[in-house]
């Protein structure tokens, strides 16, 4: 874990450098209005204050960010609809709500897909991400500039200690309204509520549903432990929520505030991805002590052979470059 944390630190010093030879744009000023769904606190508003402050050092005050937390430009799926609109610049969603709109980005939804944190960057940061979304704008009208936070989703329930797969099978749980994640929640033999992001609390606080799966940060700064007492760290879906832009706004800037966007991404999703590193070896502790949730480490031997059949059903459907780049993620873990 110390590597780890280096590494990103050392991302963000040698972005820091490159930067600083960025040619300073003087073009009349370019407002980024960008939303998202998390708390404040949360490593999406971490990321998004850090890149909204890089951008206008970045471009001499050309291009600047305007936030909007929690909800106030509406669901990640109606954010990533109103980029697509051109009325709304900027977004930080979960990859798996942007599969509806592009399904490539369904790779980095599979279980099981990534084998840990340092496969995932290797992925995500490489040209093998770059080979999966490289053609957005053309087919969605939006850019991916960066994954800025790399965690593990783990499930979490009101119920009952999860110690086998057998003991999840048991509960109702939400799911996204993506459907590698339904159909992965079916092979390990349950049948899954969809549900929008912004009805999961509630739905768990009302009993709509048991349970679901997410990050442990975010479990803790949506204050899901308030009322699920119970989390299985299982880690079968990698949560790799990308920085998107719109082409209509990329498409006002000159070459040089478009470099700087894909600049001041890097240097601010160092810090959140930082932040996600260092939270879940925290709040681990602080949930456990401080709040009376029990963890539980279940066999994901049975969990990882599901997972199998959904990634060969699923390369098996989306036909043969999907099956290439299937194999050609998993390489990357050796």
């Amino acid at each position: 874990m110390v590597t780890k944390v280096k590494g990103i630190v050392a991302a963000a010093m040698m972005s820091a450098v490159i930067a600083s030879g960025l040619p300073q744009a003087a073009s009349a000023q370019h407002v980024l209005k960008l939303a998202f769904a998390g708390n404040e606190g949360s490593p999406y508003d971490t990321f998004a204050k850090e890149f909204s402050k890089e951008i206008e050092r970045l471009t001499n005050g050309a291009v600047k960010g305007r936030v909007f937390c929690c909800f106030k430009m509406g669901s990640e799926e109606e954010t990533f609809k109103k980029l697509q609109l051109g009325t709304l610049d900027g977004t930080l969603i979960a990859q798996n709500n942007a599969g509806p709109f592009y399904p490539k980005i369904d790779l980095l939804v599979l279980p099981y897909i990534f084998q840990n944190y340092e496969h995932a960057v290797k992925v995500l940061d490489g040209p093998i991400g770059k080979k999966i979304w490289s053609d957005m704008p053309a087919k969605a009208d939006v850019h991916l500039i960066k994954v800025f936070s790399i965690a593990f989703r783990h499930i979490y329930n009101t119920k009952t200690e999860i110690k086998s797969i057998d003991d999840f099978k048991r509960l109702k749980y939400r799911v996204p309204k993506n459907v590698v994640m339904i159909d992965t929640y079916k092979a390990f033999g349950n049948d899954p509520i969809p549900l929008p992001w912004g009805e999961t609390l509630t739905a768990t606080q009302t009993g709509t549903v048991d349970g679901g799966d997410l990050p442990v940060d975010i479990i803790y700064y949506q204050k899901f432990h308030e009322v699920a007492k119970h989390v299985a760290l299982t880690g079968h879906f990698a949560l790799a929520p990308p920085f998107f832009v719109a082409d209509k706004f990329m498409k006002k800037l000159t070459p040089e505030q478009r470099d700087a966007i894909y600049m001041a991404a890097d240097i601010a999703a160092a810090i959140s991805r930082k932040q996600t590193v260092d939270d879940e070896e925290g709040l681990i502790k602080i949930l456990k002590e401080k709040h009376g949730v029990k963890f539980t480490e279940p066999d994901k031997a049975p969990f990882i052979a599901a997972a199998a059949k959904v990634q060969e059903a699923f390369a098996k459907e989306r036909g043969p470059d999907y099956l290439e780049l299937v194999k050609e993620i998993q390489a990357a873990a050796k």
